[in-house]
């Protein structure tokens, strides 16, 4: 008991005596001064003068018309908040690790230029979102990912971003390297900020769940201590990712388990999937058409409104009805409803093969779809058209993240000198649970149908046999 006593004096003592005269910690006061803007969440987000003209950039502004969620707001209609607020929200939390992080003994190697780095990467993380958030990055031979696109726009000298970034002595280069670093070779000291930004637990993710919950109306985000949460931020220098101290155990659980819950009620919801699925194939539909004039610059750095009243304008001239075109009709809430389930447990060997390779190829579900629209209108004599069946699957290998090490402080027991995995027995048993229970319930795949009369049960007793004789003959 002495031992330990003493042990927890020495550490309370250091941490304290690093807190007051980290010249550091001085330095990051500034995240407590310049404009300050009221949300819903955070309450009072404070941008400091430097990262003003950032906020103010035509790109960043740009945000306010992207939406967070989506199509959700069809089955929540609280959900019409935008990535605006968002990256505000990100900003606001980084700090809070930053100070955090640097109350760690040893800090972690990083100085006022990364500290500013990543909070420049904070701000702009979600700056290369199309309109309606990651749907057009699903369709992978048309569009690239928003990291991707992040770097083009904060790199491109002729943005007013990357403007911002040069007269507050930034750079450009190392914020696009801090957002987009995955599958490239980037220096240490950036990677060092990525995995800061992006991981089991960051600033972007604490923020979007609590955000969203919250915006749905949904109680799921009610059940994360926030504070503790926050306040029990480390640093784990030999994998260089954040962790957490045992104080912050139950507070991150309730934050993982909120997003098993938003998944499975909120993002994963059939009405959003359908109406997803239908934006998605809508989109590819007028791209297949051989009198399309969609460019690149319709989609880039349209806001969602430019972009509906495009796509608008697209169906007249090549004299399609927008009235019923797949994407007009989710204007009117006219959804396709749930026509037959796949759950885990009842996919063949040779019918996961086919999910998988579908997810990755829009172009081939396209075909499938239509096909499958054509064999039903032979056989049950139905007069279709080619898009009144939609299949949607849903990430692979989405699984709940729970890779996260976990200091015990003074208290932790002296046989043992590393920190713990968070899916340790003796920290949580959490991540079995979830992650079974996310398979098997969660990662469904569904065959969507309009609602004609007879093809809801021609699809219910079709789909089966047609879709393992198309992925045993296209193997």
């Amino acid at each position: 008991f002495v031992y330990s006593s003493i042990r927890l004096f020495v550490y309370s003592s250091i941490r304290l005596f690093a807190f007051y005269f980290n010249p550091l910690m001085i330095d990051l006061r500034f995240l407590e001064e310049g404009k300050a803007i009221r949300d819903p969440i955070w309450g009072y987000i404070h941008i400091p003068p430097d990262f003003l003209p950032i906020v103010d950039a035509e790109e960043f502004q740009r945000l306010r018309d992207i939406s967070q969620l989506g199509h959700v707001l069809l089955v929540y209609p609280g959900a019409r908040h935008s990535r605006f607020e968002h990256a505000l929200g990100v900003f606001h939390i980084a700090g809070h690790f930053l100070k955090q992080l640097l109350k760690t003994q040893p800090p972690p190697d990083i100085d006022i230029d990364d500290v500013r780095v990543l909070l420049a990467a904070s701000l702009l993380h979600d700056v290369g979102h199309y309109p309606f958030s990651h749907l057009l990055e699903e369709m992978q031979m048309f569009f690239i990912d928003h990291e991707t696109r992040g770097r083009y726009i904060i790199e491109d000298p002729s943005t007013e971003i990357h403007a911002a970034l040069l007269k507050v002595g930034i750079d450009p280069q190392r914020v696009a390297n801090v957002i987009d670093y995955q599958q490239r070779t980037i220096p240490d000291r950036d990677m060092r900020l990525a995995h800061i930004l992006s991981g089991t637990l960051d600033p972007d993710k604490i923020d979007y769940l609590l955000r969203d919950a919250r915006y749905c109306g949904v109680p799921f985000g009610e059940s994360v201590n926030r504070d503790r949460l926050l306040s029990s931020i480390t640093y784990h220098h030999a994998t260089q990712r954040p962790a957490i101290t045992y104080k912050g155990v139950s507070a991150a659980e309730a934050l993982i388990f909120t997003s098993y819950l938003m998944y499975r009620n909120v993002y994963w919801h059939h009405a959003v999937r359908s109406a997803n699925a239908m934006f998605k194939r809508g989109i590819q539909d007028l791209l297949a058409h051989p009198n399309c004039s969609l460019t690149e610059n319709d989609f880039d750095r349209a806001t969602e409104s430019d972009l509906l009243h495009r796509l608008e304008k697209e169906h007249t001239e090549l004299e399609i009805s927008y009235r019923t075109s797949l994407i007009g009709r989710l204007k009117r809430r006219k959804l396709f409803k749930v026509a037959r389930i796949f759950f885990p447990h009842e996919y063949a060997h040779n019918l996961i093969n086919l999910f998988r390779r579908l997810y990755d190829a829009p172009d081939q579900r396209r075909e499938l779809e239509m096909a499958f629209c054509t064999h039903l209108s032979s056989k049950h004599n139905l007069n279709l058209c080619g898009d009144e069946i939609l299949l949607d699957i849903l990430q692979f290998d989405k699984i709940p993240e729970v890779d996260l090490k976990v200091f015990f402080d003074a208290h932790i027991p002296v046989e043992k000198t590393e920190p713990l995995s968070f899916d340790d027995p003796e920290v949580s048993l959490l991540k079995n649970y979830l992650i079974d229970n996310f398979e098997a319930q969660a990662k469904v795949v569904r065959i969507f149908c309009d609602d004609i009369p007879n093809l809801r049960q021609a699809v219910r007793d079709e789909a089966f046999p047609f879709l393992k004789n198309w992925g045993t003959v296209r193997a």
